[in-house]
C-alpha cells in the first residue's frame, strides 16, 4: 500500500481540527492496539435489532452467543436476543449489558437467517513521510463484500470525548459507523427507510451507540483459529489484505 496523500487542516471559530497523523512506531505499540484506538470508530445501532453478544468470555473460551429464529420483520427483536438496555433517546449507551462481559469486544451477532455473523470495518492509513502516517479511508464489511470510505467524505466523525456528540463534522479522526437492522451490514450514513420491513435499503439509526476506543483487543489474542461461527468466517481466518482490500 503505497499511496500516498496528504492531510487537510480545517481552520474556523471553533479551533483547529484535523485527520490528525500518528507516529510510525503505533502500529507496534501494544501489539498495535495504539493505531487501532487513533481511528477506533464509534458504532450506531437500530433498537429492535438483534444486538451484539461477546465472541468470547473473557476466560479464553468462546461463548455460543444466540441462536433464535428468524428475526421477524418488525419493529421488534426476536426472543432469544441479548438484551437492550433501557432507551432512552438517541445515542443511548450499549454497555454493561447482564451477562455480556462486553470489555472483551470483538463480538457477533444473530442475523436473519443464520446464527453468527462477524462485522468489521478496517482503516488505511497512508504515509505523510517523517514517519507520520494519516487515515486514508474504510473498508466495511457489507455482507461479504467490501463497501469503501474515503475517509474525507464520511460525513461524520470526531476527535474524542469533547466533540462525540456533534454531527456535520468531517475529516477527524474518529468515524461514526452504523450497523444496518436486520443484516448488519455497516456503513457510514443512517438510512431511515424500511424500519419495520425487511426491504433494502436496511434501516439504520443511531439508538444505541458504544466507541470501540474502549473495548479493543488484538484478534489474535482474543479468538482461537479453530473456533467456527457457522456461516460467519472467524476472523483470525480473513484477509484484510487481499485484492479487494488494496483496490483503494
Amino acid at each position: 500500500m503505497t499511496l500516498k496523500s496528504f492531510s487537510v487542516l480545517l481552520v474556523g471559530l471553533s479551533g483547529v481540527l484535523a485527520n490528525n497523523a500518528i507516529d510510525v512506531s503505533l502500529f507496534t505499540a501494544n501489539n498495535g492496539i495504539a493505531a487501532a484506538q487513533a481511528a477506533a470508530p464509534l458504532w450506531y445501532m437500530a433498537s429492535g435489532s438483534c444486538m451484539a453478544s461477546a465472541a468470547e468470555d473473557g476466560q479464553g473460551h468462546q461463548t455460543n452467543g444466540v441462536d433464535v429464529p428468524v428475526v421477524i420483520c418488525t419493529d421488534h427483536q426476536a426472543d432469544g436476543c441479548p438484551q437492550q438496555p433501557q432507551w432512552q433517546g438517541p445515542n443511548t449507551g450499549y454497555y454493561n449489558l447482564p451477562g455480556e462481559p462486553f470489555g472483551n469486544i470483538p463480538t457477533y451477532w444473530k442475523d436473519m437467517s443464520h446464527k453468527s455473523d462477524w462485522e468489521w470495518a478496517i482503516v488505511k492509513f497512508t504515509d505523510q513521510g517523517n514517519n507520520k502516517w494519516s487515515r486514508y479511508g474504510l473498508l466495511m464489511e457489507t455482507d461479504g463484500g467490501y463497501g469503501v470510505g474515503y475517509w474525507g467524505n464520511i460525513p461524520n466523525t470526531f476527535d474524542g470525548t469533547g466533540d462525540w456528540n456533534s454531527d456535520g463534522n468531517k475529516n477527524r479522526d474518529h468515524p461514526k459507523l452504523f450497523f444496518s437492522k436486520r443484516h448488519h451490514s455497516v456503513h457510514y450514513d443512517p438510512e431511515g427507510r424500511n424500519k419495520n420491513g425487511c426491504s433494502e435499503p436496511d434501516y439504520r439509526a443511531n439508538d444505541y451507540q458504544f466507541w470501540s476506543y474502549w473495548n479493543l483487543r488484538r484478534v489474535e489474542d482474543t479468538i482461537d483459529g479453530s473456533w467456527t461461527y457457522g456461516r460467519a468466517t472467524n476472523p483470525r481466518n480473513l484477509d484484510i489484505c487481499d485484492n479487494r482490500g488494496k483496490s483503494f
